[in-house]
């Protein structure tokens, strides 16, 4: 990969970091609403993504592995978010 597209990618992995860190400050002591939390987990999954297909370098590759890769943290954040959606389900 040349390193115009990794440099590229590394600024997309900053900006959604910090677009999500921003969105988390708004609420400092109280709970975030689940639809903050929501755009919170997808722009984890997004970051997920662009690390493990440039910076793993499994762009075309090795696509099970990069699935794989990808779909293991998406598991945990459709949990996290299950999780806070189960109070407000089940009260």
């Amino acid at each position: 990969m040349n390193s115009s597209k990794l440099f590229s990618s590394a600024n997309w992995i900053i900006m959604l970091g910090v677009v999500a860190a921003l969105i988390a400050a708004q609420w400092k002591h109280q709970a975030i609403p689940i639809v903050a939390l929501t755009i919170i987990l997808v722009f984890t999954i997004a970051k997920v993504r662009l690390i493990v297909l440039d910076f793993m370098s499994l762009r075309g590759t090795r696509p099970n592995l990069a699935r794989a890769l990808v779909i293991w943290p998406t598991f945990f954040a459709a949990a996290g978010l299950a999780k806070a959606l189960a109070p407000a389900v089940w009260h």
